[in-house]
């Protein structure tokens, strides 16, 4: 497939979308190969990825719906079986990652941050290029303390999202975009 043809037919793809198979790990290595390519300033390689899958995976998923029910309630919100239920599809993923950049102190933090997106988005063009899926989250809670000491982050490292990794069950439908030339300034 040529490349523009991979950057037009990414897609989010949801956990209820979902076949709930594995997708293997030559293919997430292939995938983390092609993101350990992204652009980065003085070569930081600023990203970093845990990997959950399996038992890890479905605990990783329920510390995320206890967060969630109890930033939800501290809204003053219901904690409802429609939001349990939407939680619970994410272990139709075959992996769940935590996305996290390694700030190095040598380059200001947003080109850091922004390389790791880039390393994300190699990872995800490589995944589909492989036939497989995902969708990049920023989840309820994984931005607070108690998540960064549950991940095991460095005081230099933050986490970015969630990108959950899967197999598509059906024909995922073609997005829409906005035309680009409302997009764009030209200032010639």
């Amino acid at each position: 497939m040529e490349v523009q043809d991979i950057l037009l037919q990414r897609r989010s793809v949801y956990p209820r979308q979902f076949s709930g198979q594995s997708i293997p790990k030559e293919a997430l290595l292939k995938a983390f190969e092609s993101a350990n390519w992204a652009p980065t300033h003085k070569r930081t390689q600023p990203w970093r990825f845990i990997v959950y899958s399996g038992d890890p995976m479905n605990k990783l998923v329920d510390q995320w719906i206890m967060m969630a029910k109890r930033n939800t309630e501290a809204k003053g919100e219901a904690w409802t079986d429609v939001n349990a239920a939407k939680f619970d599809l994410m272990r139709k993923s075959s992996h769940i990652l935590v996305l996290a950049c390694h700030y190095s102190g040598l380059v200001p933090e947003v080109e850091e941050t922004c390389a790791t997106a880039a390393a994300v988005q190699n990872f995800w063009l490589s995944l589909q290029d492989q036939g497989y899926h995902g969708y990049w989250s920023t989840g309820n809670g994984i931005f607070g303390e108690e998540m960064h000491d549950w991940f095991g982050l460095a005081e230099n490292e933050k986490a970015l999202g969630y990108f959950l990794a899967g197999v598509a069950e059906g024909v995922i439908p073609p997005s829409v975009r906005k035309p680009v030339d409302g997009l764009i300034r030209w200032m010639e």
